[in-house]
């Protein structure tokens, strides 16, 4: 996909802008005729990306409830996931920001890296049809997703961390949440008032669930 993705920006790169610029970049130049953020391509590469690996989970884990397959995808398809994907396809260098957002090290947000990487899906998947664009996306998660499926790391990892407190004789955790200016969620998890992981996510649970996963990550390596 690195390859395709620096084709568009060499080679397509006037209308591929689109899914490079942020809002923050719209709102300080207002008055550029025609100018698009990538918002809405944003939400067709959430789209795309959702159901390619729906569809993969559902033909390659037959055995699996619905349950589990909704789990491991959640394990995929979460801010901090797509934006290690983004990170690795080095997507960050050419968003296009607003100054103010520039200043504020927009370019490193895992929320901005995140809703990047979906609106170049959503514009890929427009450019060279869905079929293709599902290959690609099939070769970058797979990996990823028979990992997680044979670690089990899907499984509640809020359940995980109170079974691994009580194994150690630990209080149990408590969660602080705090609703960022773009509706997402920011997570404190603390243990004995000690603050303990961070976990940020679109909706609250995401957001504690990943929490409880770097936590559950420290306490494991006590045993």
């Amino acid at each position: 996909m690195f390859e395709l993705i620096q084709k568009l920006i060499h080679e397509d790169f006037d209308n591929f802008k689109v899914a490079l610029t942020h809002s923050s970049y719209l709102n300080e130049n207002s008055t550029i005729k025609d100018l698009e953020s990538n918002e809405r391509l944003e939400y067709l590469g959430d789209s795309v990306i959702s159901y390619v690996v729906s569809e993969y989970l559902y033909k390659h884990y037959p055995s699996l409830p619905e349950g589990d397959l909704s789990k491991i995808r959640s394990e995929v398809v979460n801010q901090k996931s797509l934006s290690n994907y983004s990170k690795d396809l080095q997507l960050g260098r050419y968003i296009i920001l607003g100054k103010g957002e520039e200043m504020n090290n927009g370019r490193n947000k895992i929320s901005t890296l995140c809703n990047l990487f979906e609106s170049v899906i959503g514009y890929i998947s427009i450019s060279i049809g869905l079929h293709e664009t599902s290959n690609y996306l099939v070769d970058l998660f797979k990996d990823q997703i028979g990992d997680i499926y044979n670690s089990k790391s899907y499984f509640d990892s809020k359940s995980l961390l109170q079974e691994k407190l009580q194994e150690l004789g630990e209080e149990l955790p408590v969660y602080k949440s705090q609703q960022l200016e773009n509706g997402s969620f920011l997570i404190k998890l603390f243990i004995n008032d000690k603050k303990i992981s961070i976990g940020k996510g679109r909706k609250k649970i995401d957001a504690e669930k990943m929490a409880a996963k770097e936590a559950l990550e420290i306490y494991s390596k006590k045993l």
